[in-house]
């Protein structure tokens, strides 16, 4: 129930933020909230992802796309033989289409315009690409690193979609893990074994359908966007990105790092319920984060002092209702909730507002069932 409500409230939190996000790209986050595509297809999901803004824009980009995946086709490969034809797209589109390997070009933006890609564009193209031309594709998500996986073949083929020379790199284990160094700081390369890269990527890695595979465009967007310390955009890329990939193994650290960066912010510019709202939504990911459970009662704190200031009952009702669902705070905090409640219930007698004093006197009841136990 907090994340629903967090991916709605952090719409809002900037006026600025939330009109530059009115079109494609609020009606895809929207289309995502039961973590399934219904009102876009995959290619089109990834060119919004991508900064694509425009109805008139996607068409010409999905017009692009479907060129190219008619070029493809009227060389008229055999269909029947799957592997050759992987290979074959795969040639082809390192030939004509991807460029450059320039780790930043996260988007099918950077291939078009600039020929520039990264491992994630890399393979969300080639993926879309083998699935319109009846192919069964998946990827492969590790720490640091994702790439094509076949699962209608006979055999197991890995597609390394970063260089040219990578179809089918179960040829040549060893190569690949030498590949995967520049993945890698020195001392950790040194740690794990030169030759064991693959081997210690695979075991902390997963299979991703393609939809999730888009999670990780959406992820790097974030990433480049809290570059930039733009905070609501990188947050509101993460959310949506949790919803296209719920378990992602590449954004652990990216996501932990940004709660509480984006959640100090807040908690320093004093508005203390979006910094309770983001240290929350922490916790709930990351339950055995203890600093998000203290930053989360600290935040919380604050922000009862500050409603009880402003008089603003509904935010107050609200946090304390999504604290008692997280189930975080002490005996202590319990006690400060009640010394405000019994000064709202005060204001109330004295207002003769019936209704928000049932409300207190409801929550009451569940405080203090929580205190005797």
């Amino acid at each position: 129930m907090i994340f629903r409500y967090l991916l709605l409230a952090f719409l809002s939190i900037s006026v600025v933020a939330a009109a530059e996000n009115i079109g494609l790209q609020a009606q895809l986050f929207a289309d995502m909230e039961d973590s399934r595509l219904d009102d876009f297809t995959l290619i089109e999901a990834a060119f919004i992802l991508s900064g694509v803004q425009s109805p008139d824009s996607l068409r010409n980009h999905i017009r692009w796309y479907e060129e190219m995946v008619q070029n493809i086709r009227a060389y008229n490969f055999d269909l029947f033989d799957k592997p050759a034809l992987a290979q074959k797209i795969f040639a082809i589109m390192h030939s004509n289409i991807l460029g450059e390997y320039e780790r930043e070009s996260t988007t099918l933006l950077d291939i078009i315009r600039r020929k520039k890609f990264n491992c994630v564009s890399a393979t969300i193209l080639y993926n879309l690409v083998c699935a319109d031309l009846g192919l069964e594709t998946k990827a492969f998500e590790t720490p640091t690193h994702v790439y094509t996986i076949f699962s209608d073949f006979e055999r197991r083929f890995i597609v390394e979609n970063t260089n040219a020379m990578g179809f089918n790199i179960m040829k040549n284990l060893h190569t690949y893990s030498q590949f995967l160094l520049q993945y890698y700081p020195h001392d950790r390369r040194l740690e794990i074994g030169l030759d064991q890269l693959y081997a210690y990527e695979n075991s902390r890695g997963r299979p991703i359908d393609n939809t999730e595979l888009l999670g990780l465009l959406a992820y790097n967007q974030a990433y480049f966007a809290a570059q930039k310390e733009d905070f609501v955009a990188a947050y509101e890329f993460v959310l949506t990105a949790q919803q296209f990939n719920a378990d992602s193994r590449s954004n652990i650290e990216f996501e932990k790092g940004l709660y509480f960066r984006w959640g100090s912010r807040c908690f320093r510019e004093r508005r203390f319920f979006d910094a309770f709202s983001v240290f929350a939504d922490g916790f709930y990911r990351y339950p055995e984060n203890a600093d998000f459970a203290q930053n989360t009662r600290v935040a919380f704190l604050n922000c009862l002092q500050q409603n009880w200031q402003n008089r603003n009952w509904a935010q107050t009702r609200q946090v304390i209702g999504e604290i008692l669902e997280l189930d975080i705070l002490q005996v202590e905090e319990m006690k400060q909730i009640k010394f405000y409640f019994d000064r709202w219930s005060t204001y109330f007698a004295l207002k003769q507002k019936k209704a928000p004093l049932d409300e207190l006197n409801s929550l009451l009841k569940k405080i203090e069932n929580d205190l005797q136990r």
